[in-house]
């Protein structure tokens, strides 16, 4: 069997099988949302992992008590937050990484107890980006916070334009000069918003992973190619939500399984082609001929 005819043969595969409802897998108290994995009391939240008692989040991973946001990753007791990192007990943030007790922030790092600030790194008691002891900081902000949340905000804004727009936002990442949002990282090269990862490039809103090319939404996984909203899969490629899956590829919503090639929703299963079982040497031999013929066509 040469490629073309794989390919055919999987995309009829493919329309047979109804594919999948939301996905929402090993959660708890979930029901609500799509593209979930390892939560609990999560709801209206999408593409999120290892998350709980969340509620309208999208795009978050790790997030712990947090409700309103958009790429919360490893923070707990969050509100109406984006692009934030390694944030405890904060509302209003945006683009802040490492911080807590603060509010209505945008770019500010390393930080705690801060309001209104833009662009400030190691800082604590600003308010506005001015400096305050710690008296004086609790006694306004107890006043500033009472305030409709737009009015903080539009005072917050009102400072942005005094300072150069930043190009990236690379922290603790060795040798990842290309990206942004990369953090806690090493030999990363046009990553965006990843963490916890290593030798990968082109990937996106993945984590946790080490020598991964293009990769999305695809966490702890090492080895992979071309995959997206997979979890924990090892030297296997064109993958789609799939989990615990190694040596395999062109797979979709396949579970706890290895040595699949052109499969779709397959669980605790090995050595299958098309959804079809094999023994390991016919199955070896089989993807040997198609692998050939896809290099073949490819160097045309």
């Amino acid at each position: 069997m040469n490629f073309g005819q794989f390919l055919d043969k999987y995309n009829e595969l493919k329309l047979k099988y109804p594919h999948p409802p939301p996905y929402i897998l090993k959660c708890e108290n979930s029901d609500y949302g799509d593209y979930l994995a390892d939560c609990k009391n999560a709801f209206f939240c999408f593409d999120t992992s290892y998350s709980q008692n969340i509620i309208y989040l999208f795009d978050s991973y790790r997030a712990i008590n947090c409700c309103d946001g958009d790429y919360i990753v490893e923070s707990e007791n969050c509100y109406e937050c984006i692009d934030i990192l390694k944030a405890y007990n904060c509302t209003y943030l945006n683009y802040c990484a490492r911080i807590y007790d603060s509010h209505f922030c945008y770019d500010c790092n390393d930080s705690n107890n801060l309001f209104g600030c833009v662009y400030l790194n190691f800082k604590k008691y600003c308010i506005f980006n001015r400096q305050y002891s710690k008296d004086e900081y609790e006694k306004k902000v107890s006043e500033l916070i009472g305030k409709r949340p737009e009015e903080n905000l539009k005072e917050m804004r009102k400072l942005l334009p005094r300072f150069p727009v930043s190009v990236t936002n690379v922290t603790h990442a060795e040798n990842s000069d290309y990206g942004n949002h990369v953090h806690y990282s090493k030999n990363m090269y046009l990553c965006f918003d990843a963490a916890r990862s290593e030798n990968c490039a082109y990937c996106y809103d993945s984590h946790q992973n080490k020598n991964c090319y293009d990769l999305t939404q695809t966490f702890i996984s090492e080895f992979s190619y071309e995959s997206i909203d997979s979890v924990t899969i090892h030297n296997s490629f064109y993958m789609e939500g799939c989990t615990d899956v190694y040596d395999s590829g062109f797979c979709e919503y396949c579970d706890q399984s290895h040595h699949l090639f052109g499969c779709f929703g397959l669980v605790h299963k090995e050595y299958c082609l098309l959804n079809k079982q094999y023994s390991k040497e016919e199955y070896e031999k089989q993807v040997k001929e198609i692998m050939k013929s896809l290099r073949e066509t490819s160097s045309i």
